[in-house]
Formats: C-alpha cells, sequence, structure tokens
C-alpha cells in the first residue's frame, strides 16, 4: 500500500505486516556495515601504512563503531517480526535451527577464507586446537580469535538463546521475563570485579540494545507504532548521533551514547515506513542490506590485503587512511555481493528450499530478511 493510498488510523490501528520487507531497516544495515568498513580501514592504514591526514581523523572515522550497536538493536527487532506470526506457532526447535544455518556456515567459510590468507602472506594465526575451535563455536573467549570483529557474534548467539527460550511463553510475557533477566544480570555484574569474557559478556549493558529493539518489534507486532512521528523520531536519532560526535561520543557508555540514538532511529524509521511506505530508492539500495552480514565478517580480510600490498609497494604510492578507507569500503562492497549471490544465497536455498533463510532481492518480498 503506497503512502497516497494508506489510511489515516490511529497507531493501535494499523500493525506492522509480520511478514513485510522493511526496506529502510535493510538500507541501515548496508549503512552500518559501511561505517564499520571505513573505521577499521582508516585505523589499519594510520596505523601500519601512512599517517593521519589531520588530528580528528582517527576520532571521525572511530564512530563507525556504531554500526555495531544499529546492528544489534535491529536484530532484537527483527527476530521479533519475523519470529512472532499471527496464525503461526511458535516453534523453538525451528528457531534455533534458523538462527545456526543464518550465522555459522558463512561463518565458518569467511573463517577458512582468513585462516588461508593470513598463511598465504606469511602472517599465520598462531592458535591452539582449543582455541581455533572456541573460534569457530563463537564462544565468548575465542570469538574474535580468527575473525576480530566476530565478538559481537557471541553476543548475539547469546541473545538468541535467551529470546528463543523466553518466546516459549508468549511474545509478551517473554519479553517481560527477558527483559528483567538482563536487566538482573547487568545489575549482577556491578558487583563482580575480574569477570571473565563470558561472565563479562551476559552482564554487559550491550544487552540492552537487543532490549530496545525488542520493544521495537513488539511495538511494530502490537499496532502500537507512533506513527504521526515517524520523520521525527528519524531526524532525533541522527541529531543525536551528530551530538554526540560534536560533545565527545566517549562521554557515556557506549550503550549510551550510542545505544539509545540507536533505538530512536531504528523506530524512528520503522515507524516512517510503516506510515508512509518507502521510496523507490531506499527500496533498490535496500538491497544491499542482503550482503551486510558478509560484508561485517569479510572487510577485514580485504583490509589485511591491502595492507600487505601497500607494504610491497613505494612508500609514496601508498594511500592516505581515509582514502584508503573509501577505496577498501567499496571493494569490499562488491566483494561481499559477489560472495552473498554466488555462496551465501545458493547456500541458504539449499538449507531452506521453501525459501525460509532466504533473503529476497524483490520490492514484493515475502519474508524480512534476518540480521546476518
Amino acid at each position: 500500500m503506497t503512502s497516497a493510498t494508506r489510511p489515516t488510523l490511529p497507531p493501535k490501528e494499523l500493525p506492522l505486516r509480520q511478514n513485510a520487507t522493511i526496506h529502510s531497516i535493510q538500507l541501515l544495515r548496508s549503512i552500518a556495515a559501511t561505517l564499520v568498513v571505513l573505521f577499521h580501514s582508516q585505523q589499519a592504514f594510520a596505523a601500519r601504512v601512512s599517517p593521519a591526514l589531520f588530528a580528528q581523523e582517527g576520532y571521525l572515522f572511530g564512530f563507525g563503531a556504531v554500526g555495531v550497536h544499529i546492528f544489534f538493536v535491529i536484530s532484537g527487532f527483527i527476530m521479533v517480526l519475523t519470529s512472532c506470526q499471527p496464525g503461526h506457532p511458535y516453534d523453538a526447535k525451528k528457531f534455533y535451527k534458523r538462527r545456526f544455518l543464518r550465522i555459522y556456515p558463512i561463518y565458518w567459510l569467511c573463517a577458512l577464507a582468513y585462516v588461508g590468507t593470513h598463511a598465504a602472506i606469511g602472517e599465520p594465526y598462531g592458535l591452539s586446537p582449543g582455541e581455533f575451535v572456541g573460534a569457530l563455536l563463537l564462544w565468548p573467549a575465542n570469538a574474535s580469535a580468527v575473525i576480530g570483529q566476530a565478538w559481537t557474534l557471541s553476543y548475539e548467539m547469546f541473545f538468541y538463546l535467551c529470546f528463543g527460550l523466553a518466546m516459549t511463553l508468549s511474545l509478551t510475557r517473554g519479553l517481560f521475563v527477558l527483559g528483567t533477566v538482563f536487566v538482573g544480570l547487568i545489575a549482577l555484574g556491578v558487583f563482580i570485579p575480574n569477570k571473565g569474557p563470558a561472565l563479562h559478556l551476559v552482564t554487559n549493558t550491550l544487552l540492552l540494545e537487543f532490549l530496545a529493539g525488542t520493544v521495537i518489534g513488539w511495538l511494530a507486532h502490537a499496532g502500537r507504532l507512533p506513527l504521526r512521528w515517524g520523520p521525527v523520531l528519524t531526524g532525533a536519532g541522527v541529531a543525536m548521533f551528530v551530538g554526540g560526535i560534536a560533545i565527545g561520543y566517549k562521554w557515556a557508555p557506549s550503550a549510551i551514547s550510542w545505544g539509545i540514538p540507536s533505538a530512536v532511529l531504528v523506530l524512528g524509521l520503522v515507524t516512517w515506513e510503516t506510515a508512509r511506505g518507502a521510496s523507490t530508492t531506499v527500496r533498490r539500495l535496500g538491497k544491499l542490506g542482503d550482503s551486510s552480514y558478509v560484508l561485517y565478517l569479510i572487510h577485514v580480510l580485504v583490509v589485511t590485503l591491502a595492507v600487505a600490498i601497500s607494504h610491497a609497494l613505494p612508500a609514496n604510492l601508498a594511500l592516505a587512511p581515509p582514502l584508503a578507507a573509501l577505496v577498501i569500503g567499496l571493494a569490499s562492497i562488491a566483494l561481499a555481493e559477489a560472495v552473498h549471490r554466488g555462496i551465501e544465497r545458493p547456500m541458504l536455498a539449499l538449507f531452506s528450499p521453501n525459501q525460509g533463510l532466504l533473503p529476497s532481492r524483490s520490492d514484493q518480498a515475502h519474508q524480512p530478511s534476518e540480521l546476518r
């Protein structure tokens, strides 16, 4: 339904269709992953290849880490949207199978690509068998041992574990229990010194970002989105990010300085698109969100290769960090799209012949693409 034909109804009377693709969220996924790519690319080149061009360069590119927080909020939202559909009883076994197949197989392939590439360029991983297995399983202590940014996936897996159990109680009750458990764990963590990796994960305030996403999902599911406030909320989220950069985005824990703006932005975009639909440009660019998981996984490998190539070139040919970040970003997006189309999509289709796992490339999608 277009914005021209959509009826004007009170927010509670216009629930979001659970089988609808949210194109603006797909686009936001792509933007979030790209921000992370730019951050890591500039950071690596400034540290290992050529100096920064200006004093605040690292600080500005460092903002790209916000992509992780946006991902966490989107993850909570998408889990509610895809797992709690009217007329389809929740199936915990199906939920965990889908999560496993969506996360692990392409992650394992990317991890093997990292191991092979590092060996080829003379920078092999010095991991014990236990550490390597821990990395493949995304165990908190070892998740980043092969793919550095995969530490976030251990948070995702913990969230999926808890969310899947909570949904056996029904959506509303389950989210209440999930929120109570997460807040309780975070409060408990305040009194526990010297936490190990696993305990640090389960008591981290980052869990609140997943909760924020589930609340947005519940509002959409219940038809309680503030439909008239979509543009205002979206603008407020962007303004909060800009203000955070201006005053110093490290003024508070990242779950506050970046988590709150991320939640407001996601709420704004979901509300805006639900009320007014998505433009043709957003629909087209949003398709890049399908490959955002691969982009997130593979980009540091591209950075590693770019640094190795730069070291083999004369010093005067080395790119400045901002330009290198741009080139690496474009190359990573192109590679991620190729891997997604050539490997990930066929693999998901093989795992799920009924298309339950396969993100649609069509504007008339029948299933929301799932985060990563």
